[in-house]
């Protein structure tokens, strides 16, 4: 190494370029103080075309046996990436099996990557910051940091903590426990122990780090969060816009920001000396990335906060399956918040759907058979209870919410003569009519395109609607309830951060008497005067072919009942199903988590599914149907092959598949899948051979997801 210093420097470089690479430059003189970590302009060819590209410096090299380029600069009104998020991600490659270069991409957005940006870049940051002596400051900090839209709420100096509280408070702060699971039902208060442990590390001159799962949430985070910390609070989502989130990245990264709250990419924010990372609603599948590199944020959170030697928390009123298991394994300490601040009981109603179906005895339209795909709802596909108790909330002047996990106006058009329904032609699901069935949309492809009128298959002019969506049903309550003033809440309406919370400050000022929405309602708000909850046709995510559909359909009881009686008065859910005494759904309604985990555990043992295993997700997409399957049993042959050679018992592993994806075909390209379930002891790089990411004709058709949440 000292011949090679004398002479040049070699080092490798994570270079992003649309495909992410990893490449080795010559460094020369000029940069011989290059710190790992480091932002540069390196050349590279792409095709025939020579470009500048942005690259990360990971660390020096041995001289390759092949000619160098130099690497041309270093960006020098960007920092170095602290090594210890370098380690972390080299980690997270090894576990996720994906080359560090594509978790290298997480750590900046798209306007650090973009060379030819930073022109402008540089002339817009030179109008918010100044530096001096090696220090950033903003050239208005006293300024108010607040973005556009955002909920402001009165300054608090004092959080004032119950008995409860407090007892978590101190027992965090005196025993310092890597990870905590605080479990807290709705209602009980859980943020207030965030802010109260934030503002105790902030005022140790440390930073703090919060994770939502979902953008619908940051507005009444972001506000409540503000109102203690101010100017040192920074947000991160793609709510904001592009100057926003520019202003907001620099904050942080010029270390200007004491506490950052964001979605799950926040997790990679470039924030330092972090003392405390909170994750809120830690069940929630919107942590798990579903695009490459696949990652879990929960988890990554646990990781990050073990790398900088800081506290994890994560809070839920429904802690997840694998964070309860790790409780009973001993790995997480359990705290447990029980009592609710308003002391008000919610009442669960059942009301049997069945007693709304219609079954038709002829067709109006044609001399065609009938099938029983068309069972419908009489008139409404919400009952008659349902509209009464809507009205008279609203005449008691109070609010109410109705969530029904299905975008769109109706779910699909069927054909009264083939019985084949109006699908995607680029993928093997059926589209949803929008609009007041004006348009079909493909929620996996969006393909879009004015509904047909006739049948694709038979040509048949006669076509029904069938199934509903959230805009159908938020059509259905203003016909029946005229004086209801309504408003939805779902991906379609979000256009933008300051959208999300127009509709959400009408519904807390009142200007709004109901709210129709997804899921997304179920999830963390706080609105005092709701005491009406609906959740319509809970049956649609409780039989999914998933292991986690009781999961998933527990939680999401469980915190729509949370949003009921938050206020002065008691609170009501009304469950409109079609199935009545599902033990996930009694246990649900009767918030008995405990009973719950241990019934789900043992599922899941018997099943060999998370905790008790590691899962690995091989997804297979190619144009033609027979190719994917071919090249499904290639990677087949070569996980056997290699398990065989390398003496894994059978007890050890179980692969299932390959099989087609329950979505068999998705943006014209066919899915063929494959699912090794291994003992946790086993890691997944020693379980997958190399030869796979080096078969030329495999690369560009499969991709791996390590801890899958997704099986569709």
């Amino acid at each position: 190494m000292e011949e090679q210093t004398e002479e040049k420097l070699f080092g490798h470089f994570a270079v992003s370029a649309g495909r992410n690479f990893c490449l080795t430059y010559t460094i020369s003189h000029h940069f011989s103080n290059l710190q790992v970590g480091s932002f540069v302009v390196v050349p590279m060819m792409r095709g025939k075309k020579e470009g500048e590209y942005i690259g990360v410096f990971l660390g020096l090299c041995e001289k390759p046996p092949f000619q160098c380029k130099d690497i041309i600069k270093k960006l020098e009104f960007v920092n170095s990436i602290p090594e210890n998020l370098i380690l972390m991600l080299k980690w997270l490659s090894e576990y996720y099996l994906s080359p560090l270069e594509n978790f290298i991409a997480l750590l900046a957005p798209s306007f650090i990557w973009n060379v030819n940006r930073h022109d402008m870049l540089e002339k817009r940051l030179q109008k918010l910051f100044v530096k001096n002596n090696n220090q950033y400051f903003l050239i208005n900090e006293n300024k108010s940091q607040q973005v556009k839209g955002e909920i402001k709420l009165p300054l608090r100096e004092c959080i004032a903590l119950n008995e409860e509280q407090n007892f978590i408070f101190q027992d965090i702060i005196e025993s310092h426990p890597t990870v905590s699971l605080l479990h807290g039902v709705t209602g009980s208060g859980k943020t207030e122990v965030y802010l109260k442990l934030a503002q105790y590390f902030i005022q140790q001159n440390k930073n703090v780090l919060i994770l939502v799962p979902e953008i619908a949430l940051t507005p009444q985070m972001t506000s409540r969060f503000r109102a203690v910390f101010q100017n040192h609070l920074s947000i991160l989502h793609s709510g904001l816009t592009s100057n926003e989130y520019e202003k907001e990245w620099f904050r942080i990264h010029y270390n200007l920001a004491k506490v950052v709250l964001g979605v799950r990419t926040s997790i990679f924010s470039l924030l330092e000396n972090i003392a405390l990372i909170i994750v809120d609603e830690e069940h929630d599948n919107s942590y798990k990335s579903q695009d490459i590199p696949f990652y879990q944020a929960r988890d990554v959170a646990v990781l990050r906060a073990k790398k900088e030697g800081a506290l994890c928390l994560l809070g839920s009123a429904t802690p997840s399956v694998e964070s309860m298991y790790n409780v009973k394994q001993g790995k997480y300490k359990y705290y447990s918040l029980q009592n609710k601040f308003s002391n008000n009981s919610v009442q669960a109603v059942i009301i049997d759907s069945k007693q709304n179906l219609n079954i038709p005895l002829k067709m109006k339209q044609g001399n065609y058979p009938l099938k029983s795909s068309q069972i419908a709802f009489n008139n409404d596909a919400i009952s008659s209870e349902v509209f009464a108790v809507l009205k008279e909330t609203k005449d008691r002047g109070e609010q109410s919410m109705v969530i029904l996990n299905r975008r769109g106006y109706v779910n699909f058009s069927l054909c009264m003569a083939c019985s084949q329904s109006l699908k995607c032609p680029r993928c093997s699901v059926s589209t949803t009519l929008h609009n007041n069935g004006s348009i079909e949309i493909c929620h996996y492809c969006s393909f879009r395109v004015n509904t047909r009128k006739n049948c694709p298959s038979c040509l048949s002019p006669f076509l029904m609607t069938r199934g509903i969506g959230t805009q159908n049903i938020e059509e259905q309550i203003q016909r029946q309830i005229p004086e209801l003033n309504i408003q939805r809440l779902d991906r379609d309406v979000l256009t933008s951060n300051s959208r999300l919370n127009d509709i959400i400050e009408n519904f807390r000022n009142g200007n709004t008497d109901c709210l129709v929405g997804t899921q997304m309602l179920a999830k963390g708000h706080d609105f005092p005067n709701v005491t009406v909850v609906v959740v319509l046709h809970v049956e649609d995510s409780l039989f999914l072919p998933d292991f986690r559909a009781s999961e998933r359909t527990f939680q999401l009881l469980t915190q729509a009942m949370g949003r009921a009686g938050r206020g002065k008065h008691k609170g009501t859910l009304l469950l409109q199903s079609l199935i009545l005494g599902h033990p996930v759904i009694e246990l649900s309604l009767n918030n008995n988590v405990k009973d719950f985990i241990d019934r789900e555990l043992n599922r899941r043992k018997l099943g060999f599914h998370p905790p008790y295993s590691r899962q690995i997700l091989f997804e297979i997409r190619q144009s033609n149907k027979g190719k994917a399957m071919v090249l499904a049993h290639k990677i087949k042959d070569y996980l056997v092959n290699f398990w065989k050679e390398n003496s894994f018992e059978v007890n050890q592993i179980r692969l299932a598949g390959p099989y087609f994806a329950t979505l068999e075909k998705l943006n014209n390209e066919f899915r063929v899948q494959i699912c090794v379930s291994t003992i946790r002891e086993i890691h997944p790089f020693k379980l997958i051979p190399k030869e796979i990411f080096h078969d030329k004709e495999l690369l560009p058709h499969f991709k791996i997801d390590v801890d899958p949440y997704s099986f569709m």
